[in-house]
C-alpha cells in the first residue's frame, strides 16, 4: 500500500482537474523518504503519482480515491481542559489512535497552564502535527482536527453534540445507564468533557449540568488523572458503539 501523507488545504494548489501542487512540511518528508517521479503516494484521501519535484514543491497527478480504512463509525468530540507538560501531547496521540474525531482544548478556572495568544497558535500547530502523525501511524484514512482553544463560556456555547458525557468525580449517575439510553436512541454524535488536573469548580460543574444534552457520569470510585479519564471514557464509548 502506498504511504500516506496529510497536507493541509493551505498547502495545496489545484493545477487542473487532475493535477495538484503541494508545499509545506510533507514535501520534505516525502523527499526524506526518497520518493521519486512516478512513485505513487496517498495525499489525504486520494492516490497520486509524482510527476515533478523541486526543493519546495511536488506536482502530483490524481489516480483514484484511496481505500477507506480505520475511520471510526461514531463521531466523538473530546473537550479536554488543557493539561500541563507533555500530558497534552500524549493524550492527543492516544485519543486519535483510539478513535476520536475532533479535539477541543479549553481553559477552565483550575487549568494550570497559562498561554498567551501567540503561544496558543504554536501549541495548536504542534498538537495538530501530533494528531496527523497518529492518524498515519494507526492507519486512519481521515484526519482529526485540533480546534481553536476555548475559554469556559465559549465551551458551554460550543456543546452541540446530541449527547455529551461529562466525567465528574462527584457524580453518582450510572455510565452504563447513559450508554444504554444512547444506544436506544441511535445517537452517533457524541461529546466527552474532561476537566483539568485540579478538576472543575463546583459552579462550573453546575453550569454544565444545566445543559439539556449533557449527562454527568461517574467513572468509578477511584479518582483518575485527567488523561487517564479521557482515554478510559473514550475507549468505553468506542467499544460500545462499534462492537
Amino acid at each position: 500500500m502506498a504511504r500516506r501523507f496529510i497536507v493541509r488545504d493551505d498547502d495545496i494548489t489545484r493545477l487542473n482537474d487532475k493535477n495538484i501542487k503541494i508545499k509545506g512540511t510533507e514535501v520534505k518528508h516525502i523527499q526524506v523518504l526518497r520518493h521519486n517521479i512516478n512513485d505513487e503516494i496517498i495525499v489525504n484521501e486520494n492516490i497520486y503519482k509524482i510527476i515533478d519535484m523541486t526543493r519546495d514543491t511536488i506536482d502530483l497527478e490524481y489516480i483514484k480515491e484511496a481505500l477507506v480504512i480505520g475511520v471510526p463509525k461514531t463521531n466523538i468530540t473530546l473537550y479536554i481542559a488543557f493539561l500541563k507538560s507533555d500530558k497534552m501531547d500524549y493524550l492527543v496521540q492516544k485519543a486519535v489512535e483510539i478513535g476520536v474525531k475532533r479535539i477541543v482544548p479549553f481553559f477552565s478556572k483550575n487549568v494550570v497552564v497559562k498561554l498567551d495568544e501567540k503561544s496558543k497558535v504554536k501549541r495548536r500547530e504542534k498538537l495538530q502535527k501530533i494528531a496527523d502523525e497518529a492518524c498515519k501511524q494507526c492507519g486512519r484514512m481521515d484526519t482529526v482536527n485540533i480546534e481553536e482553544f476555548l475559554n469556559f463560556n465559549e465551551l458551554k456555547d460550543s456543546l452541540k453534540e446530541d449527547k455529551i458525557f461529562f466525567a465528574y468525580e462527584a457524580s453518582k449517575d450510572s455510565l452504563r445507564r447513559e450508554i444504554n439510553d444512547m444506544k436506544q436512541r441511535n445517537i452517533n454524535n457524541i461529546g466527552i468533557i474532561i476537566g483539568a488536573e485540579g478538576g472543575f469548580l463546583e459552579s462550573e460543574a453546575e453550569e454544565l449540568n444545566k445543559l439539556d444534552n449533557v449527562c454527568c457520569v461517574s467513572l468509578g470510585e477511584r479518582i483518575l488523572r485527567a488523561e487517564t479519564a479521557a482515554i478510559n471514557l473514550l475507549s468505553i464509548l468506542i467499544y460500545e458503539m462499534e462492537e
